[in-house]
């Protein structure tokens, strides 16, 4: 942690640096499911993707809305074992929300484009009954891991 002066601050660089989280997921009888999906967040800290709505993770979030979230470095320096891990709920980007979410999902992934963020992801492409559709992860708990250790952090601050 000696790069970061506190653990707040430490995961909110992971968050900042990588463009990859793992999401856990699980269908209405337990059985786990773990994907890696490109992500973007907002300033609340809430995280969004693209997936298709067939996807065996989009079908658990259906069934079930309570997720788990790992984002890391996997090129980081073996022990190092720095990460970010979520507790969360997640659903369906609502259609009055899909503008907002486009626009933070294009700036986050593709932060040189000129090109205007309706033109990339077009909202009517991303609402019923469209075959992709935008995900929300609203975070229950938020903990920052470092060599044998895991402590839970507030990003408000």
């Amino acid at each position: 942690m000696a790069k970061y002066g506190n653990y707040g601050e430490m995961a909110k660089a992971i968050i900042k640096e990588n463009k990859y989280m793992v999401i856990a997921t699980s269908d209405k009888s337990g059985r786990p499911w773990a994907n890696p999906v490109f992500y973007a967040y907002d300033d609340k800290y809430d995280f969004y993707f693209l997936s298709a709505i067939d996807s065996v993770h989009a079908k658990n979030i259906i069934a079930n809305f309570k997720v788990s979230i790992v984002i890391f470095d996997s090129k980081q320096k073996v022990g190092s074992s720095e990460a970010v891990q979520i507790e969360g709920s997640a659903s369906i980007v609502k259609k009055e929300n899909l503008e907002r979410v486009i626009r933070i999902y294009s700036e986050n992934l593709f932060p040189s484009s000129k090109m205007e963020h309706t033109e990339r992801y077009n909202p009517k492409d991303y609402d019923e009954p469209s075959e992709f559709r935008f995900f929300k992860v609203t975070p229950a708990k938020i903990y920052v891991t470092g060599v044998d250790r895991r402590v839970e952090v507030d990003l408000s601050e």
